[in-house]
């Protein structure tokens, strides 16, 4: 799959995208935090942060034949050649066609010939059949786990206390 840059123009459409993969379906699912997150997952001034100084890109999929976004994936560099995934989203109309394993192949050899190692990614606690999907694509517990941002409205409003984030790591190359 080939994955673009995302550029300045593209961030109204991947907040649409990220919110309506992440919080648009009606119903929970194991690729959506409904039930577990309410509110956007994202907006246009976020993601022009995430872009900002250079410290983070965000990878996009197209379809090829209408050109439509269909898909998209941030990385961030960190320290000793380890980079951070985040904000994997596949539109509801692509899912369960392995788009998602698809834009994580891509992301992953996007890091590696830049320079990266590994991938460190941090997944809710309670989206059990995600994290089996992400180990299932090569990612291992490192059985590290981090407070959930309550206090950070960035995220949204959690609709529970019991979540936190699962660290999962991956070896590139």
């Amino acid at each position: 799959m080939a994955l673009f840059l995302a550029r300045t123009k593209d961030l109204d459409q991947v907040a649409e995208l990220v919110n309506q993969a992440y919080r648009g379906v009606a119903a929970p699912d194991w690729t959506s935090e409904v039930g577990l997150i309410d509110g956007p997952r994202t907006n246009r001034a976020a993601l022009a942060d995430t872009l900002k100084n250079d410290a983070a890109i965000i990878l996009l999929a197209k379809d090829g034949a209408a050109d439509e976004l269909c898909g998209c994936v941030a990385l961030s560099p960190m320290a000793n050649a380890q980079w951070y995934l985040s904000m994997l989203a596949v539109s509801p109309q692509f899912q369960a066609a392995g788009l998602g394993k698809s834009i994580v192949a891509g992301a992953e050899n996007y890091a590696h010939s830049a320079g990266a190692q590994s991938l460190k990614i941090s997944v809710i606690n309670l989206r059990e059949k995600l994290i089996a999907w992400y180990e299932r694509l090569g990612f291992v517990k490192t059985g590290e786990t981090e407070p959930f941002p309550y206090d950070d409205p960035s995220v949204g409003t959690p609709l529970r206390q019991d979540l936190a984030l699962v660290t999962l790591t991956k070896t590139l190359g």
